[in-house]
């Protein structure tokens, strides 16, 4: 917690390059936006309370934010991933990066590696995609 503040802190591991493709997503990675996104829930959550309607929405989207980073964390760990797999990773990590997006002021917000979003698995896909646009038109 920030003594000035009063705004707790969410404390991540210097990062590393900004991501372009979700080939390089770790498991680090996805951790560390749970953990981010799970400090801003509680923040939020502290002031919103644990009565009324907005206070299940709060617990429905922590759900989602879990279901997401386990899903995603289950996918980044697969050696050769299926087409499926690909798109779902783009996919559940684009929510969550996009999700945590909203927070991008709060402190330990990873503005290298979050920022930007990540629309293809590989240069491959990304070349394959230009190719299809090119053809179509």
């Amino acid at each position: 917690m920030d003594a000035n503040t009063g705004q707790k802190h969410c404390v991540t591991q210097p990062s590393g390059p900004a991501l372009t493709y979700a080939e390089e997503i770790t498991p680090e990675d996805v951790r560390s936006l749970e953990a981010f996104l799970n400090t801003q829930w509680d923040r939020v959550y502290e002031e919103v309370g644990e009565t009324g309607e907005t206070s299940f929405a709060m617990r429905s989207l922590l759900r989602l934010i879990s279901d997401s980073a386990g899903f995603l964390l289950a996918l980044v760990t697969v050696e050769c991933p299926d087409t499926w797999q690909r798109a779902a990773i783009v996919r559940e990590w684009q929510r969550l990066r996009s999700t945590a997006h909203e927070f991008n002021h709060c402190d330990g917000y990873d503005h290298r590696r979050w920022w930007h979003p990540v629309r293809h698995f590989d240069a491959q896909a990304e070349a394959a995609e230009h190719d299809r646009i090119r053809q179509a038109r």
